[in-house]
């Protein structure tokens, strides 16, 4: 039986744009990508496993805390910072419920900001994960679906997000570059 989350899967639908003029590959690599490999993907998003990541890295606590949406009922909630040569990180990291008209869903959240312009991240990410964002709004963002494993990101077509949802699960990559800096989040939901 298929559980719809409507509200949750109408949200990715409508980041669902092509992102065109990627470069195949990054010059070279991205100090805030792997950090963001470090701290949270690789770690699986285990609210847990994050911060003891981030601890061992030599991250620090900071009194910064995430934003949470009104939709969303948080359990725990955490946050690091890390300042070294290639400039300042932030980590933000929580786990909780989001409340949807078909239901529940876990989701966990783990966010790397970097306070450094680095135009070369989108390329990385594609060429990480292997495939086209999914979602792009404009140029600064590329969005993609994956499953919530870990090693080498597995894409997930848009159209199979409620069947992954169902079968444990789906996480969502986003990789935001701005003028001075930028943002990277791994999302994950699961019934």
């Amino acid at each position: 039986m298929t559980t719809r989350t409507p509200a949750l899967l109408a949200a990715a639908a409508a980041l669902a744009l092509p992102l065109a003029g990627l470069a195949a590959s990054p010059a070279m690599a991205s100090p805030a990508m792997d950090a963001f490999k470090t701290v949270c993907w690789t770690p699986a998003n285990d609210y847990v496993s994050v911060l003891k990541a981030a601890d061992a890295a030599g991250w620090s606590n900071t009194q910064l805390m995430p934003e949470i949406q009104d939709n969303v009922s948080v359990t725990d909630q955490g946050a690091r910072e890390k300042d070294d040569s290639d400039g300042k990180y932030t980590l933000l990291v929580s786990r909780g419920l989001r409340h949807s008209s078909g239901g529940d869903v876990k989701e966990a959240d783990c966010k790397v900001s970097f306070d450094k312009a680095d135009p070369g991240l989108l390329a990385e990410a594609q060429s990480w994960i292997g495939v086209a964002p999914d979602a792009a709004p404009d140029a600064t963002l590329a969005t993609y679906f994956v499953k919530p494993v870990p090693g080498k990101p597995q894409h997930i077509a848009q159209a199979d997000l409620n069947t992954a949802l169902g079968a444990g699960g789906f996480a969502v990559l986003k990789f935001q570059v701005d003028a001075n800096a930028v943002t990277l989040v791994y999302q994950t939901f699961a019934k």
